[in-house]
């Protein structure tokens, strides 16, 4: 991805299944999300996501589907976002930070969307908005050790 993330949910393709950001810790599985409309300023809209543990995995859903290889999970959920003007310099990468977010939102560093809860990073406790990242985003950048410290 060249220059800092600023992409809108209208930029996602519609009703196209792709990688969200974040996936199950206990089996490993990957969300899945697609968008399904977007409000007409192309900010904020309604998703579908999806996970399909392995069958051993403790978060499944149903218990009682033990016969079952798998089970998929799914919901319907609010994602939009909105941009500062301006961007933000941290650990020497250019950001624009997000003014606001509904319930699902990007990693500004992969930009894959966010089912989970992403690390928010406030600037200027938050009167400059934030900065959300994946939880592989934040272990590739090493931002627990900077918070740390």
């Amino acid at each position: 991805m060249s220059g800092p993330f600023h992409k809108l949910l209208k930029d996602f393709r519609l009703n196209e299944w792709f990688e969200a950001a974040d996936g199950c810790e206990a089996c490993g599985a990957k969300y899945k999300i697609r968008v399904l409309d977007v409000d007409k300023d192309g900010v904020c809209g309604t998703v579908e996501w999806a996970i399909t543990h392995s069958a051993e995995c403790p978060e499944r859903f149903d218990d009682d589907l033990e016969e079952e290889p798998a089970v998929t999970e799914s919901d319907m959920d609010v994602a939009g976002w909105e941009f500062m003007p301006n961007t933000f310099t941290f650990r020497g990468k250019q950001y624009y930070p997000l003014k606001s977010r509904a319930n699902i939102g990007p990693c500004l560093s992969c930009g894959k969307l966010i089912i989970g809860v992403p690390l928010i990073l406030f600037i200027d406790k938050g009167r400059k908005g934030e900065l959300d990242f994946c939880w592989n985003c934040v272990k590739r950048l090493g931002i627990m050790e900077i918070i740390k410290k």
